[in-house]
């Protein structure tokens, strides 16, 4: 399958992923783990990673996007330069962003699960890395992990890195949520027709408002508009070292307040202080005038990631 191809379809299922998954249409994308493009079954660990290490690198992107989001031009990646700088062996996921946080994280977490158990060769220590959507969906599987699901893989999960991830939610999501029930409001057929259109988004887009992590957060969701919300009950584990990373748009005081990395504002992606409570604080590091998406693929990302892990 072409490279467009894949990218088209990782953006169809962002955009309507939980309805492709309803109506049992095979476009929708299975989490799975990928090498070269091509999921690898858990039973063929061994042969995908003859080199396999103890240390494990597990990759998970955002929105709309797939495993090449982590790549430069030349081929290379966080996870490969890990490999050679730190030994870490790189896993890169693929998954349907439209589902909701939730059930991706509850996935991530059965996959987690089953990877640790048949990886090659004991693990000791597993490294979570998200970008934008995807430390979310890290942030959940941990909570899956914890409170739901067996535990096994959660004690080898020595740290955890959020790339541009909106942990106090999406203020653009909630605006159109609102915008969204004004247009239902509005006594005309036309109006009505394009808020029907709008609420076809996935349950995954909508969930980037509050950063809901769990179904019962989903349940309450509310109409905020600001960009704090009160409501977020899942702290990061104290067990796991956490560490985040936020872009902005620019080097001017006033442009990292109103537009972040241009996409996840800076205090959302840097948590505001408070998405820590219950856990170790995070290490935090800022990259002026490195946008949403270019925080995937930035040498002093890398560079502050090999730090963080190396120490």
């Amino acid at each position: 399958m072409g490279k467009n191809l894949e990218f088209a379809i990782a953006i169809l299922n962002g955009a309507v992923g939980d309805y492709l998954v309803r109506t049992g249409n095979g476009l929708a994308i299975e989490m799975s783990v990928v090498q070269g493009g091509v999921p690898v079954a858990l039973d063929r660990l061994a042969a995908a990673f003859p080199a396999a290490t103890g240390r494990v690198a597990v990759f998970v992107h955002g929105m709309m996007s797939n495993e090449d989001v982590w790549r430069w031009e030349d081929g290379s990646d966080y996870g490969s330069r890990l490999r050679d700088d730190r030994g870490y062996t790189p896993v890169y996921l693929r998954f349907n962003s439209g589902r909701s946080i939730a059930d991706n994280g509850a996935a991530l977490s059965a996959l987690l699960g089953a990877l640790t158990a048949a990886w090659p060769v004991p693990v000791e220590r597993l490294l979570l890395v998200g970008h934008s959507l995807g430390g979310l969906v890290l942030r959940s599987a941990c909570h899956a992990a914890r409170e739901v699901d067996d535990r096994s893989w959660l004690p080898l999960a020595t740290d955890a890195v959020y790339v541009g991830t909106p942990h106090l939610g999406a203020p653009a999501e909630r605006a159109g949520r609102i915008l969204n029930r004004v247009l239902h409001a509005v006594p005309e057929p036309t109006t009505r027709l394009i808020a029907q259109i709008a609420e076809l988004r996935s349950d995954g887009i909508k969930d980037l408002g509050d950063a809901d992590l769990r179904h019962e957060d989903r349940a309450r969701r509310g109409l905020q508009l600001g960009l704090r919300d009160p409501r977020h009950p899942v702290p990061l584990l104290p067990e796991v070292r956490h560490h985040l990373v936020a872009g902005t748009v620019g080097h001017a005081p006033w442009l990292p307040d109103l537009f972040g990395d241009s996409v996840v504002p800076l205090s959302s992606a840097t948590g505001d202080g408070r998405v820590a409570a219950g856990a170790e604080v995070p290490f935090v590091k800022v990259f002026p005038g490195v946008s949403h998406v270019g925080l995937a693929h930035h040498p002093g990302v890398y560079a502050q990631l090999a730090t963080w892990i190396g120490s």
